[in-house]
This record gives C-alpha cells, sequence and structure tokens, in this order.
C-alpha cells in the first residue's frame, strides 16, 4: 500500500516537472520552409531596446543553443555565444552586430522577440 502511494507521488512530481519544462519552451514561428529545424524560445530578458534571448535548434542530427541579443529599435543582433552541450556551456565571446537577412531564423527570431 506504501509503495502504491510513493508511485503515484513519483508519477505526479514527474508530470509535473515534465509539464513545466515543456512550457518553457516556446515554438518561435518560422517565415520561410525549408529548414528541417525546430527553433524554441528558452528565455528573454528585455532592458531598454535590447532583448537578451536564448533558443534552441532541434535538428535532424543535433540540438544547438544559441545566445543572442536583439536591438528591436534597429532590428540588428548580435550572437553571443553556442553550444550544442546545454545552455550553460555556452561562453560568451560576442560578435558584431549585424544586419537580419529577411525570412532567415535569425530574423524571425528578432521579429517574435520584438514584438
Amino acid at each position: 500500500m506504501l509503495s502504491q502511494k510513493v508511485i503515484a507521488l513519483l508519477a505526479g512530481v514527474f508530470v509535473a516537472t515534465a509539464s513545466t519544462a515543456t512550457q518553457s519552451e516556446i515554438p518561435i514561428p518560422r517565415s520561410m520552409s525549408g529548414d528541417k529545424g525546430k527553433y524554441f524560445l528558452l528565455e528573454k530578458k528585455k532592458n531598454g531596446n535590447i532583448v537578451r534571448a536564448l533558443h534552441k535548434r532541434v535538428g535532424v542530427d543535433s540540438i544547438g543553443y544559441t545566445l543572442t541579443e536583439t536591438n528591436c529599435a534597429n532590428m540588428q543582433m548580435r550572437e553571443l555565444g553556442y553550444s550544442e552541450q546545454s545552455p550553460s556551456a555556452i561562453k560568451e565571446n560576442p560578435t558584431k552586430w549585424f544586419e537580419l537577412v529577411p525570412g532567415s531564423s535569425k530574423s524571425d527570431l528578432a521579429n517574435f522577440v520584438c514584438r
């Protein structure tokens, strides 16, 4: 009897944890087809016109995490870091600010986090 209660409790914790993890991954809509990857926003922090975002790309054979900053006033972006291991494995090494290519995944990310 006690073991059934423990199993039920653990199952409840597992379901709650799984649903919380799923809720934190917000799908990023794509404006163009062709990319076999799926993109998810994991974190977003706004400071003035700058949005710092962590997103995940789930590809056919890999998963990648990218940390970016987007200037929503002029719609420019820079990459802060990337890892295929985990978000915590990202080592920040910012690129220069760059223009976004319409229809690209980065452009779709910028439009999504700046709205």
